[in-house]
């Protein structure tokens, strides 16, 4: 996560700009990401999974291909923008709570 900025008058939207910029960077990840998968795993939007050795490909080699070329990688990113957002709540909600009402 970014440094918070220095105490101001801007405080707010100093911190508000801070978790957009962080939340659209998170995003951003998430979208390149399932453009990268697109692009390289698929064909006409259809996923092409990579070829076998021996021709047409078992259930096993599929699952294993699924996970390996689309669903870790995807999952990592968004475990990622998941963990960012949570980190904008959290600071979010401290600073509701510490701040004079």
């Amino acid at each position: 996560m970014t440094t918070p900025p220095t105490s101001g008058r801007n405080d707010a939207w100093e911190m508000d700009q801070l978790h957009r910029d962080e939340i659209t960077v998170a995003m951003n990840w998430v979208i390149r990401t399932c453009q990268e998968i697109v692009r390289n795993r698929s064909h006409k939007t259809f996923w092409a999974p990579a070829s076998t050795n021996d021709g047409t490909p078992s259930p096993e080699q599929l699952m294993q291909t699924a996970r390996t070329d689309v669903l870790d990688k995807l999952q990592r990113i968004i475990d990622g923008a998941q963990f960012v957002i949570h980190q904008v709540e959290h600071e979010r909600a401290k600073r509701k709570l510490s701040s004079p009402s």
